[in-house]
């Protein structure tokens, strides 16, 4: 959980020399039904700095575990159904 407000993004960084940010979640409705699109970078010098980008949002997380995760409230979890259900609207 990231405990400072930042955009959500999707990073692929392969060995600090390539990458690839999409906006493609990885889900089936993504691969077949959403027009998404993918940039791809074979650079070592904008992979290396988007690692360190990953590495200092990274530093303002915290790990949750599976146990903390079942413990979350009747309120965010009826946040997480209403959101699902809205989703599968669209």
């Amino acid at each position: 959980m990231l405990s400072s407000n930042m955009l959500l993004r999707n990073l692929i960084l392969l060995i600090d020399v390539t990458f690839s940010t999409p906006t493609t979640n990885f889900d089936n409705r993504s691969f077949g039904i959403n027009d998404e699109v993918n940039l791809a970078v074979l650079d070592p010098a904008v992979a290396a700095r988007l690692t360190e980008n990953f590495e200092e949002d990274i530093s303002h997380s915290r790990r949750i575990t599976l146990k903390e995760w079942n413990r979350r409230s009747l309120y965010e979890r009826s946040l997480e159904s209403i959101g699902w259900f809205l989703e599968r609207q669209q």
